[in-house]
């Protein structure tokens, strides 16, 4: 999957080389067309997950998200 801007670095520096960067783990992306929005959170799943449990965190990590664009 071409994950775009997803899990890229974010951040600033300036000449003197001060800064702040972070991991974009929770990000989202336009579509052509300006009319969607694809939305990415990553998750940690290993083989002892419980894919319940997963799926509830991912909703947890996308309500500030749809939060901000406002959709339920």
């Amino acid at each position: 999957m071409d994950r775009g801007r997803y899990a890229g670095p974010v951040g600033w520096m300036d000449t003197n080389g001060d800064g702040d960067w972070g991991i974009a783990l929770r990000c989202g992306e336009f579509c052509e067309n300006r009319t969607k929005i694809r939305l990415f959170a990553g998750g940690g799943i290993v083989a002892a997950s419980d894919p319940d449990a997963e799926l509830a965190e991912t909703e947890i990590k996308f309500a500030a998200m749809r939060h901000a664009l406002g959709t339920p």
